[in-house]
């Protein structure tokens, strides 16, 4: 009788280990990437839902409003100062620009149990309407520019 024996060797098995870890390596940042984006995503259309109501308002009114609940829009636990969504929170400010009113919204990241993943932390969003209708970082930097883009 022959004698085999049927298996992986030592050196098999730490190969797959070592290219299971070099993929992992490259795979979770891309994946905390994904996700990140997927939830600035949702700040993006906070903004632009609170944006299309102020111009309803002002259309209406000849003015921006600092109270959000006078918006023909709703959020579950939308006050008059603020919109809190699952990860941001938005707030409004009237102001008056060059070109007539204006109002500057902020959409801050808050973190639900370190849902934020380390290299991005907390960060805001902010759009100045009409002057600088694009959303800008509040502290801009090339880990959180790639989440706008």
């Amino acid at each position: 009788m022959k004698n085999t024996k049927k298996g992986f060797t030592l050196i098999e098995l730490l190969v797959v280990v070592l290219i299971i870890g070099i993929l992992a390596s490259i795979a979770i940042p891309q994946y905390f990437k994904v996700v990140e984006k997927a939830r600035v995503a949702e700040a993006m259309s906070l903004i632009a839902s609170v944006k299309s109501a102020q111009e309803r308002f002002l259309a209406r009114g000849g003015t921006y409003t600092n109270d959000l609940t006078k918006l023909d829009i709703s959020y579950p636990g939308m006050t008059a100062n603020s919109i809190a969504t699952k990860f941001f929170a938005g707030t409004v400010v009237n102001g008056t620009c060059a070109s007539g009113p204006c109002f500057m919204m902020t959409v801050t990241r808050h973190t639900n149990a370190s849902s934020v993943a380390a290299r991005y932390g907390n960060y805001a969003l902010n759009v100045n309407v009409p002057d600088r209708p694009q959303v800008q970082m509040a502290a801009p930097s090339a880990v959180l520019n790639e989440l706008v883009d």
